[in-house]
């Protein structure tokens, strides 16, 4: 948690010059050449392990690794406006989620989750799901299991989860800033 901390709040965020001077360094492989260039003249004047680790790499990693990057950009840059991020994702969201695990929620006569917690949408819920149990499952994105109408329904059931999870923490937050919940809740007591 610390070293996330720090990755995030050591830095000031970039301004929209100095972000738009890197991205259009790393747009195509001419303009990573002359950044890399930069870049190794900098390792020279500073010590910084982090860049020094990566220009251990070999150049030609290196090149695709900026490349590749710098496709990346409507994702990466916080200057890029919504709609761009948005149509982006739709675009390639297949392309950038093959292989990565994502969460569902599968069928399980013990698991944690009943139907209850996933709040009332009757276009979630069907008569023959009352008094089902589910458990959170890791499904890999473009495998078979992943496509099945049975998995589009888990995650939208997943979803419905996630969102009754979310306005339970923003219920307790609400409690904690009227003073009626502390910072660690007590265990019941057993009777």
């Amino acid at each position: 948690m610390a070293a996330t901390r720090e990755a995030l709040l050591a830095e000031p965020p970039m301004k929209r010059d100095e972000s738009d001077a890197f991205w259009s360094n790393v747009r195509d492989e001419a303009q990573v050449e002359i950044f890399l260039q930069n870049l190794r003249e900098k390792a020279l004047s500073e010590s910084d392990e982090s860049l020094a680790t990566f220009l251990q790499l070999p150049h030609d990693i290196q090149v695709r690794r900026l490349v590749d990057l710098g496709t990346l950009r409507p994702l990466f840059d916080e200057y890029t406006p919504e709609s761009e991020r948005l149509a982006f994702l739709r675009r390639y969201a297949d392309v950038l989620l093959e292989g990565a695990e994502v969460e569902h929620l599968v069928s399980d006569p013990k698991g944690p989750i009943s139907v209850d917690d996933l709040g009332s949408d009757p276009s979630l819920i069907e008569e023959s799901d009352k008094g089902k149990r589910f458990r959170v499952e890791m499904i890999k994105y473009g495998t078979d299991e992943f496509g099945t109408a049975r998995s589009q329904r888990a995650r939208m059931l997943y979803r419905a989860w996630n969102e009754h999870k979310a306005g339970r923490a923003r219920y307790e937050e609400a409690m904690f800033k009227k003073g009626k919940l502390g910072l660690e809740q007590k265990p019941p007591k057993k009777q």
